[in-house]
């Protein structure tokens, strides 16, 4: 339930208030400078919760929003904002990866279900770039069941395309993070071991490119990203739940020397 804030300024970190329950595999997202939790596990891999808390940092505070739809509560999944409203693809619900992809909108406080995923996966972050959001990569439920597909949805024409140049290295539990017109895929976890490994989608070409590794290979990360410098922090250092480690690393990909 702890929650910890970070200022590159000072380079420390604070304790805030904590999460309202205990979660893992929960997902986190800004939408006008408020952070949204959204779902979650109770235990791996099941049972999964649709809880939304909202916390503004300005207050040190949390409130709740609208729970996903009743039967539709998952984690693990991908998520991500386009034009002020959350979207969540994929996750786990009683254990298992599923294909839903749902819209919450902060301002309503409602949540809408849009066209299914091409397949059921989790484990993967998604970024929006350019009027669509990719989900690429992850697993279907076990731990080495990993994909390297990638897919896009298109807002103006409310469907996903698939096709999309693969994902060189199958994994999943990785970090993403957009800057430009590039999605930056961080770290993962498969086939019995964690990643360095950075590759970068760029959505204008259809093509990767292989990037300087993470200097701490590791799963179960989010990135954050600050003046065009990609921060990831803690993480496990081993495939599945053991070895965390408390490290913070930051990729400047550009000119940009980070916050």
């Amino acid at each position: 339930m702890v929650q910890e804030a970070y200022d590159p300024r000072t380079r420390s970190w604070t304790t805030v208030a904590p999460l309202p329950a205990a979660l893992d595999h929960i997902q986190s997202v800004v939408v006008n400078d408020r952070i949204y939790y959204i779902g979650g596990l109770i235990s791996f891999p099941a049972p999964a919760v649709g809880s939304v808390y909202v916390y503004d940092p300005a207050t040190n505070t949390f409130s709740t929003g609208a729970s996903m739809p009743s039967a539709r509560e998952r984690g693990a999944g991908g998520v991500a904002v386009h034009d002020g409203k959350i979207y969540y693809a994929g996750g786990l619900y009683n254990g298992a990866a599923v294909k839903w992809f749902d819209q919450y909108d902060p301002t309503t406080d409602a949540w809408t279900s849009l066209t299914d995923m091409p397949e059921a996966r989790d484990h993967f972050q998604s970024a929006v770039v350019g009027g669509r959001l990719y989900a690429i990569g992850g697993r279907n439920t076990a731990i080495d069941a990993t994909t390297t597909v990638n897919d896009a949805y298109d807002f103006s024409s409310q469907s996903w395309v698939t096709g999309l140049a693969p994902l060189p290295t199958p994994r999943g539990g990785f970090a993403a993070a957009a800057i430009g017109t590039t999605i930056f895929l961080i770290g993962g976890e498969g086939g019995g071991r964690t990643y360095g490994t950075v590759e970068g989608f760029d959505t204008g070409t259809n093509r990767w490119t292989r990037y300087a590794d993470m200097p701490t290979a590791r799963h179960g990360i989010e990135a954050a990203v600050c003046n065009g410098a990609i921060y990831i922090a803690d993480g496990g250092t081993k495939q599945g739940g053991s070895a965390p480690t408390a490290i913070q690393e930051v990729f400047t990909p550009g000119k940009p020397a980070g916050c």
